[in-house]
């Protein structure tokens, strides 16, 4: 698996610290000082949330992206710095407890048939969730595009499919942002 798109086409910005608008603008909808990052990529999230939180945890399945995130992790020198683990969040459910926010960007369709088991442990022990979903994908959804392999999960890369996943395990929506990849924030007391 090669670098993400968003990577590949801003390699060289990222890798002085001046990561592009796409990075920034979900951060200020992130709560708390505990984050798991699930489906992190090459870090460059979980290294800006590490500033003034106490821990950040980046969890990534692909092997290349998170060597990529620890070589990057070397050029930033973020203190605190995050925790990049390689893995998934199924293989990794413990991290939960360790966490009051869970961020997933561009991330929860992939979970398919394991999303609703995924969210029932998150909802046992995690405050805050964030969502950021897929435009293009959400588009294909709405329009009924048929979109192998996903198909009817490209529904959870829609503000619909997301708001629906969060209501459905205890989360009440405390944000909405509608323009670009769309984001959903949601609390649970």
């Amino acid at each position: 698996m090669t670098a993400s798109l968003a990577y590949r086409k801003n390699e060289q910005d990222i890798l002085s610290g001046n990561p592009p608008q796409k990075y920034l603008r979900i951060l200020p909808y992130i709560p708390g000082s505990r984050v798991l990052e699930i489906g992190s990529a090459e870090g460059v999230l979980s290294l800006l949330m590490a500033k003034g939180r106490s821990l950040v945890v980046g969890l990534e399945k692909s092997l290349e992206r998170h060597e990529s995130a620890l070589e990057l992790q070397k050029h930033w020198a973020v203190f605190p710095s995050p925790v990049f683990i390689n893995g998934d969040i199924q293989g990794n459910l413990e991290l939960l407890a360790r966490v009051e926010t869970l961020v997933a960007v561009r991330t929860i369709y992939y979970l398919g048939d394991d999303l609703d088991r995924v969210f029932k442990k998150v909802g046992e022990t995690v405050s805050n969730v964030v969502l950021c979903g897929n435009r293009n994908r959400a588009d294909r959804w709405r329009a009924g595009t048929p979109d192998e392999p996903l198909g009817e999960m490209n529904k959870y890369a829609s503000l619909e499919g997301m708001k629906e996943l969060l209501i459905r395990h205890g989360y009440k929506i405390t944000t909405e942002v509608t323009e670009g990849d769309e984001i959903v924030v949601g609390h649970k007391d």
